[in-house]
C-alpha cells in the first residue's frame, strides 16, 4: 500500500516536472521570439526603403522582387535571394553556428555572418570586406549593394534617367584596344589621297602613321581564296582600275594577285594580312565582308579562322568579326570564339534603337559602329547606359571629327586621320608630346 503511494507521488511529481520544464521551454521561446521581434523592429527600423526596385531592369526585363532594397548611412542593401533569382541561376543558404550562414550561388559557396562585413570563400583564405554588414531581416539575406559585383561578378550600371541594370552575361569579348584607338584605318586606310585600296601600301602606311586597328574589306575568289577589295561592281572597279570583267566573274586569287590597284598598288590576300600580324603583334584586323547571306559569312569566316591557324593561331584573338544584323552574331561565334565584336549598322535600312542597344547589351559587344544618318541623341544616351562605346564612319575632316570628339564617341572609322603621325611607346600607348 505504501509504495502504492510513493509510486503516485513520484508520477505526480514528475509530471508536474515536465509541465515545469515545458512551461519554462514555452517561456524561453516566447521570451527570445520576443527578443528576436524587438531586435528585428530596430534593426529594421534603421533602414529606409528605396525605389531602386522600381527603376531596377535585371537581365534586360523587368525584375520579379517581393522585397525592397534599403539603404543606411548611404550603403544600399540587396535581399540578395531574391535579386539572384531573377538572374535565372542556382542560389541558395542555410545557417551555420555563431550567426554563420553559407550562401551558395552557381557552383560557388561563400562564408557570410551576420554582422560582419568579411566575405570568406570557402576552399581558400581569401577575405573580401564590404562597405557594409550582413544582415538578416524579413526573413531575408540583405548584403551591401558591392556584394553584388564584387562577388557574384554582377554588371551595375546606373543610367542618365536613375534606371539600374544589372546583368549576369558572360564577359566573352576584350575591349583593352578601344583605350589606345581613337582611329580605325578604313580599307587599311588611305594612300597618296586614295582610299579603298586595299593595298599592301596603304596597310604598311597605316601602321607606319601609328594606327593599330585597322579594317579590310574582305570577299572570296573564284577559287574559293580571301581577297581584299571593297566591291566588284563595275563602278568600284573602275575606280581602282581593275578589269571590269570581275564584275560578272570574280577573279581566282590569282589573277587578282596578278594585278594592280590603279597600276600602282599591290593586292593582297588574307593569308598576307595574316603574315603581317604575326610580324606586327599590336595591330588588329577589322573584317568588313563585302556579302553578308549567312551561307557566305560562314564560308568565309570558316577560311579565315583556318588561314590564320596555319600562320599563327594567336592572331585570331586580334580578329575584329562586323556584324550587321543580329542573326549574323551566332554563325560568327560558333565557328570561333572571337574574342571582340563590332555591331556595325551601316546595312540595316530600318534602325530600330532599342533593339540594336539591347541585342548589343545582352551579348556583351561592347562597341556599336553608326554613320552620320543614324547617329543621334537617343541612341547615344542608350548606348551611354548600357556601357557601351560608339564609332563612327567615315571621317576624313578634322574639324567634323574634333565637333564630334567628346564623351559619347570613343572612336572613328578614317582614310587619312589623324593628320600628325601617333606616335607610341613599346607597350603601344600613345605617347602625348608636351609644348
Amino acid at each position: 500500500m505504501i509504495k502504492d503511494l510513493e509510486k503516485e507521488d513520484i508520477k505526480k511529481i514528475i509530471k508536474k516536472s515536465l509541465i515545469l520544464i515545458l512551461s519554462l521551454v514555452i517561456i524561453i521561446s516566447l521570451f527570445k521570439q520576443f527578443h528576436y521581434y524587438g531586435s528585428q523592429r530596430k534593426l529594421i527600423s534603421e533602414f529606409e526603403n528605396t525605389k531602386i526596385r522600381e527603376r531596377l531592369i535585371i537581365n534586360n526585363k523587368k525584375p520579379q522582387m517581393n522585397k525592397q532594397y534599403k539603404i543606411r548611412d548611404g550603403i544600399v542593401y540587396v535581399p540578395v535571394i531574391e535579386l539572384c533569382k531573377n538572374f535565372n541561376t542556382n542560389v541558395s543558404y542555410k545557417f551555420t553556428p555563431n550567426n554563420g550562414i553559407e550562401f551558395n550561388y552557381r557552383k560557388s559557396k561563400y562564408i557570410l555572418k551576420r554582422g560582419s562585413n568579411e566575405v570568406r570563400f570557402a576552399g581558400n583564405k581569401n577575405i573580401l570586406k564590404m562597405d557594409g554588414i550582413v544582415v538578416f531581416m524579413e526573413d531575408t539575406i540583405y548584403v551591401p549593394l558591392d556584394f553584388i559585383y564584387k562577388v557574384l561578378d554582377v554588371n551595375v550600371v546606373q543610367s542618365s534617367d536613375g534606371t539600374v541594370y544589372m546583368d549576369n552575361y558572360p564577359k566573352k569579348f576584350n575591349y583593352s584596344w578601344v583605350r589606345e584607338n581613337r582611329y580605325i584605318a578604313h580599307a587599311l586606310g588611305g594612300v597618296e589621297g586614295n582610299s579603298y585600296t586595299n593595298s599592301k601600301e596603304a596597310l604598311e602606311r597605316s601602321y607606319k602613321r601609328g594606327l593599330r586597328v585597322i579594317e579590310g574589306d574582305v570577299s572570296m575568289s573564284s577559287d574559293d581564296k580571301l581577297i581584299l577589295i571593297h566591291s566588284f561592281s563595275r563602278k568600284a572597279l573602275s575606280d581602282q582600275g581593275l578589269p571590269l570583267s570581275w564584275n560578272k566573274n570574280n577573279p581566282t586569287e590569282k589573277e587578282f594577285l596578278s594585278k594592280k590597284i590603279l597600276n600602282t598598288y599591290t593586292t593582297m590576300n588574307f593569308e598576307q594580312i595574316a603574315q603581317f600580324m604575326k610580324k606586327h603583334p599590336d595591330m588588329y584586323f577589322v573584317v568588313d565582308l563585302k556579302k553578308n547571306d549567312i551561307k557566305e559569312v560562314e564560308r568565309c569566316y570558316r577560311e579565315i579562322v583556318r588561314v590564320s591557324k596555319s600562320v599563327d593561331k594567336s592572331i585570331l584573338n586580334r580578329i575584329i568579326p562586323q556584324i550587321y544584323y543580329e542573326e549574323m552574331y551566332r554563325p560568327v561565334m560558333n565557328i570561333y570564339d572571337f574574342k571582340s565584336m563590332i555591331f556595325t549598322t551601316y546595312r540595316i535600312e530600318e534602325f530600330e534603337v532599342n533593339k540594336i542597344v539591347d541585342f548589343s547589351y545582352e551579348h556583351g559587344i561592347k562597341i556599336v559602329a553608326v554613320n552620320k544618318f543614324k547617329f543621334s541623341k537617343e541612341l547615344t544616351n542608350k548606348l551611354i547606359d548600357r556601357g557601351i562605346g560608339l564609332y563612327m564612319f567615315t571621317y576624313n575632316d578634322e574639324s567634323i571629327v574634333n565637333t564630334l570628339r567628346n564623351n559619347y564617341v570613343s572612336g572613328f572609322y578614317t582614310d587619312f586621320l589623324p593628320k600628325e603621325d601617333i606616335k607610341r611607346d613599346s607597350d603601344g600607348k600613345i605617347l602625348i608630346e608636351k609644348n
